[in-house]
Order: structure tokens, then sequence, then C-alpha cells
């Protein structure tokens, strides 16, 4: 990670912070498909890369039990530090935290059981080289699970929300939307794996429809935790103003007395 990004992940951390949960995770479907896919039951040693406020690794943690450990990573230590709250909070004692960036691990090869990453990979600056360590520290027979999201079209909350704040500020942010839908297209996770020294790697794009109340701000966390330092300086005036934009871009979106938008993740999985 460049100083410049350490720098832009300090500030934002606290946002992500103030919009997780204090113990278990509030949106826990996608912890349970990385899980899954990777194969984590009881007793297993697991590594979580990317785990900013603790997704999916505290969930990990419930998952392996007492036998069991995981070690949660970022390249930012002020984001582990939601994640060690969270863990502390609940009392978790299976898990331990690791300042390190994906492209160099600190970790002896053959090490792990399983090796996951939530809405991570995105944001490396050698996702490849990534995948290489995961492979590396992975023991034979272990797998991987990688989470990123599923095309801008199809994620219309965060697209639409996104696209509102850059007019609604009038800056050029399009580096950070292409950033967030990095490998969302058919393929390119696959090949990426293959690449990377995986085997058996399959892909899987799944599509939601999310119900949300008009008149609610129900976009809040998501805008404070993907884009507080954009419109943390905003009074109170223009924070409403910012609001009914964003509503007003959802319009779109509105059915039966209700907003159905939807929400997408792409998942890569494979065997070493």
């Amino acid at each position: 990670m460049s100083e410049q990004q350490d720098e832009t992940w300090a500030k934002r951390a606290e946002h992500w912070r103030q919009a997780a949960p204090k113990g278990a995770s509030n949106h826990d479907a996608p912890n349970q498909i990385l899980i899954k896919y990777a194969d984590i039951g009881e007793g297993k040693k697991c590594l979580d890369l990317a785990s900013g406020a603790g997704e999916p690794a505290i969930s990990i943690a419930l998952a392996v039990g007492e036998a069991g450990s995981v070690v949660a990573t970022d390249a930012s230590a002020e984001m582990l530090e939601g994640a060690r709250e969270r863990a502390a909070n609940m009392g978790i004692k299976n898990i331990s935290f690791e300042n390190t960036v994906m492209e160099d691990l600190p970790f002896e090869d053959n090490t792990f059981d399983a090796v996951t990453c939530r809405f991570g990979l995105m944001h490396a600056s050698d996702p490849l080289t990534g995948l290489k360590e995961a492979n590396r520290v992975l023991k034979s027979g272990g797998k991987a699970a990688f989470m990123v999201h599923g095309p801008a079209d199809k994620n219309n909350q965060w697209t639409s929300m996104h696209k509102c704040v850059q007019s609604f500020l009038e800056v050029d942010d399009q580096a950070r939307f292409h950033k967030h839908y990095r490998f969302s297209a058919d393929g390119e996770l696959i090949a990426m794996l293959q690449e990377a020294g995986f085997t058996n790697v399959l892909d899987e794009l799944t599509v939601t429809t999310i119900t949300q109340e008009i008149g609610k701000i129900f976009w809040e966390a998501n805008l404070m935790r993907s884009l507080g330092s954009r419109v943390e300086g905003l009074d109170e005036a223009k924070m409403s103003a910012l609001n009914e934009a964003i509503a007003e871009s959802l319009a779109p979106f509105k059915k039966n007395g209700a907003y159905e938008l939807l929400s997408s993740n792409r998942m890569a999985y494979g065997t070493v």
C-alpha cells in the first residue's frame, strides 16, 4: 500500500468503525457464503485478508470454535481497530490481528486450512501477487474464497448513490467507482485465481432484490462507509440537500410503494 493509500484508509477507518456493528455481523449472509465455499468448520486454522472492521473474520471465529483460529489482516492498522473492538465486545479469544498487505504475508508456507477475503481484493495494489501469497500460505488441499462486487447495473443503490455524490459535489471520483467494480465481469476472477496456481476454480454471481422503505435514509451507513471522507464537511443544510438528491436518484427503482434495489456479489473459489 502506498503512503497516499495508507493515509486515505486511515481517514476512512473511523467512518467504517462507526457504521460497523459492535458485536456479531448485522449483514452475515456474505460471510456465510465465504465460510461455506472455503470449507470452514470446527477446528480449522483460517486467514482472512483485508478484514477491515471484521468481516468475515468475526463470523469465521465463531464458525471454527475454540479448537480453531482465525488471523484477521488488513493493510490499515486503523481499520483493524474496529475488528479488535468487536472481538473484545464479544469475548472472542480465537482471533488474532496482523497489520499487513496481502501481497507480502508474514506467514510460513502451508500454514492455513482456508483463506478468505470479502470485498478487499479490488483494493490491492497487486491483486495477482496477493492471490499467489494466499496460495503459498495454504496447506495442500486448502481452499480460498474471494468475494467482490457484481456489475454496476446489478448494484444500483451504491451505483446511484456514488454518481449522485459525485455530481452533487462536482468532483471527479471515477477512479473510486472503477475500483469498486474491479473484477466484476464474468471470468476475470477465475482467470486470475488460475494464474495464481489454484485448481478447481469456480465462479458464481449472486443477485438479490432488497426492498427499502420510501422516506427512510437507509443509505446513510453505506454513504458514510464508502464516501464519508467526501461528505463529512457538509453542514446540516447541505447534508439534507444531498440526501434529497440521493432519494431522487433512486426514484426509478420505486415499485409497489417501496424501493426495489438490486445487490450483487461475485464469488470465486479454488483449491491448492
